[in-house]
């Protein structure tokens, strides 16, 4: 597919799209396209704390040393609706799930 189009898709936030580290920490509002390449690949699986950090950036909320969430999607006043959630054993990711709040 041409570069024109796969870029016009995604920032009408139409279909998947391949995750981009940078996009990622510099367009928040854009990650939930880029979730499901994550889940494909299992990208975070088996990286340590400081390639998430490289990977997904500096601002997860950190609930214990063990989970770690990154917000995907917010209300109009800020609150997260979905998260993507990392468990980590020994400081490596071994899972990783998609949490939405009730």
């Amino acid at each position: 597919m041409p570069n024109i189009i796969k870029k016009l898709l995604f920032l009408l936030e139409i279909g998947n799209h391949q995750f981009d580290s940078i996009l990622w920490k510099t367009r928040p509002e854009k990650r939930k396209t880029l979730i499901n390449d994550i889940f494909k690949f299992k990208i975070p699986i088996g990286k340590s704390k400081k390639e998430i950090r490289e990977l997904f950036g500096h601002e997860p909320h950190i609930y214990t040393s063990m989970i770690w969430s990154y917000p995907i999607e917010s209300d109009k006043f800020g609150n997260t609706l979905i998260s993507l959630s990392l468990y980590f054993k020994d400081e490596i990711v071994t899972s990783i799930r998609l949490k939405t709040r009730e």
